[in-house]
């Protein structure tokens, strides 16, 4: 066995740009499928992780698009243009009063959410407003020593990375310019803390006390959103449909929005996945027709193989190691570069998935790497299946009388 092994290393190595061609288109496409699936399994998980850290079971947002409304807070984002409510869609501050009345509801956390483009710099900025009600459902957060809550009107709040793009530290100035669209020239704060990098989009927010935000932004009496934690989590269905009773507001669950972005998720890698099922079988047909012309160009040597003793068997098993082999080391190299390439794959298909999780969702697990190499040899040894059978149909006169 271990001859038969030697020889067909030494074949691959006859004509080794046509090998290595073969071998690459190979890798890309089990690269590709190994990256789809990697993403895939960890996205499920880290938006699972994401939405049960929140500590909440529902929010009520502005009538529109529900799913789209909550996938913009809970990612800080400022709602857009266009709702039912007029330009900006927001919530009447009557409803945060009728919510925290019902008596099912253990945390209601008000949210006011505000973009303010910088043009200049090339970014825009996030500001959100809120109550000491929100600290209940973000048990990760922790402030930098010097930090402190709200105790001013005009203090905030930066994230981590807000506080290293504006460079500034705890009881710093701080100078947030004025936009038109919400009719203000500009306010001057004072650094009340930092939170410490949670590896949440909390990290890149500016942080300010309701009241304080919704004068900023022209937003008086009005809501982005309201976060709800409820005493007793199996009443949801009770709560929600009593809350969607409100006027200008709708209810959304997490359960149902994370089942929503799944099957979203879901029906987009099943149409990506036979995208890159039809890579790989392209890429089988390229070692059909390597390892087809491999044995044709050896029709005399597969003869005196023949000849001298080789059974039918003994060439066929030949041939298919050599697919064998060009399958495996594609699968390999092809999984060495989801490994090195995938965080620039993962960085693209981010922008087009509902609420992505900050941290690194490409998890090449087990499953994922044997998945992958038993595709990428399966379709190798398939493709090498019908120039073996044609190399041991041979018969050892025909074979040498070609040679001649």
């Amino acid at each position: 066995m271990s001859g038969a092994w030697r020889m067909a290393w030494r074949n691959l190595t006859r004509r080794r740009l046509r090998s290595a061609l073969t071998l690459a288109g190979l890798a890309v496409a089990v690269a590709v499928m190994a990256c789809l699936l990697a993403f895939g399994q960890g996205y499920e998980s880290g938006l699972s992780r994401e939405l049960d850290r929140m500590g909440m079971q529902l929010m009520l947002v502005p009538l529109g698009c529900p799913y789209d409304a909550a996938a913009r807070v809970l990612k800080g984002r400022a709602p857009e243009a266009g709702g039912l409510q007029g330009p900006d869609p927001a919530l009447p501050a009557a409803a945060l009063a009728a919510v925290r009345h019902d008596p099912d509801v253990a945390v209601a956390a008000p949210l006011l959410m505000a973009a303010v483009p910088r043009p200049s710099e090339g970014r825009t900025d996030l500001w959100v407003g809120l109550d000491r009600s929100s600290l209940a459902l973000k048990p990760w957060w922790r402030l930098t020593p010097g930090s402190h809550w709200f105790q001013r009107p005009d203090d905030v709040i930066l994230g981590a990375e807000a506080a290293a793009a504006e460079l500034r530290s705890p009881g710093d100035p701080f100078y947030s310019p004025g936009t038109a669209k919400h009719g203000s020239s500009g306010t001057r704060l004072r650094v009340a803390g930092v939170l410490e990098r949670s590896g949440t989009s909390d990290d890149s927010l500016f942080f300010l006390p309701l009241p304080t935000a919704q004068a900023m932004f022209g937003e008086t009496g009005r809501l982005s959103a309201i976060a709800i934690r409820l005493k007793d989590p199996t009443r949801v269905a009770d709560v929600a449909a009593r809350l969607q009773q409100l006027p200008g507001a709708q209810v959304v669950t997490l359960t149902e929005m994370m089942g929503t972005f799944l099957n979203l998720v879901g029906s987009v890698r099943t149409l990506v996945l036979a995208i890159g099922i039809l890579a790989v079988a392209i890429s089988a047909l390229s070692v059909f027709n390597t390892m087809l012309a491999a044995v044709l160009e050896r029709t005399p040597e597969l003869g005196v193989l023949r000849a001298i003793g080789a059974s039918r068997l003994a060439v066929f098993r030949l041939v298919a190691l050599e697919a064998l082999f060009l399958s495996l080391a594609g699968g390999v190299v092809g999984l060495l570069l989801a490994a090195g390439g995938g965080r620039w794959v993962e960085a693209a298909v981010k922008g087009f998935v509902p609420l992505a999780p900050e941290e690194s969702l490409l998890a090449l697990t087990g499953a994922v790497i044997t998945r992958c190499l038993l595709l990428s040899i399966g379709a190798g040894l398939a493709a090498g299946c019908y120039p073996a059978w044609r190399a041991s149909r041979l018969a050892p006169a025909e074979a040498l009388r070609s040679e001649g």
